[in-house]
């Protein structure tokens, strides 16, 4: 995996309850938890590719509509 720059993840309201009730309570289960239910997520979802070329096999032509929402 290369990166070439930031990763920005948003988190929800609720999500920044719990991480920040994680941090003050020093729980290390919970901080794993919290990685591994909220994060991890997030952050695969962000370093798949998202840009398809037409040549592709797995290009679907309204590919693009699920975006103009």
């Amino acid at each position: 995996m290369k990166l070439t720059g930031d990763v920005v993840i948003k988190l929800s309201p609720l999500e920044v309850e719990r991480l920040l009730a994680v941090l003050m309570d020093e729980d290390r289960e919970g901080a794993y938890r919290f990685l591994k239910d909220c994060m991890d997520k997030k952050v695969q979802n962000r370093l798949r590719p998202h840009c398809v070329p037409v040549f592709e096999v797995s290009y679907n032509p309204r590919q693009k509509d699920r975006f103009d929402k």
